[in-house]
């Protein structure tokens, strides 16, 4: 490889950390300046938390409903 792919690949490289944690700064926001920017109350913190169910985990509030012979199946999730 010539010397200059190889300064060429280690400036790449050397730029895409840079940016991902330039990036990564950039975005990093404390709850509380999210409740500030959204207008939010510790209640609706609280009742997001109480209703939020994590992917993979069950719900038992979930209704299904057969449309009959039609083959609809309809899905309904009821808040906890």
């Amino acid at each position: 490889m010539s010397q200059f792919a190889v300064k060429s690949t280690v400036l790449a490289i050397a730029a895409g950390i840079g940016l991902g944690a330039a990036t990564a700064a950039w975005s990093a926001e404390s709850l509380q300046d999210v409740l500030k920017r959204r207008g939010l109350s510790q209640q609706d913190v609280l009742a997001a938390a109480k209703t939020y169910v994590p992917t993979g985990k069950r719900d038992e509030f979930v209704v299904f409903s057969s449309g009959g012979q039609s083959g609809q199946m309809i899905v309904y999730g009821i808040p906890s």
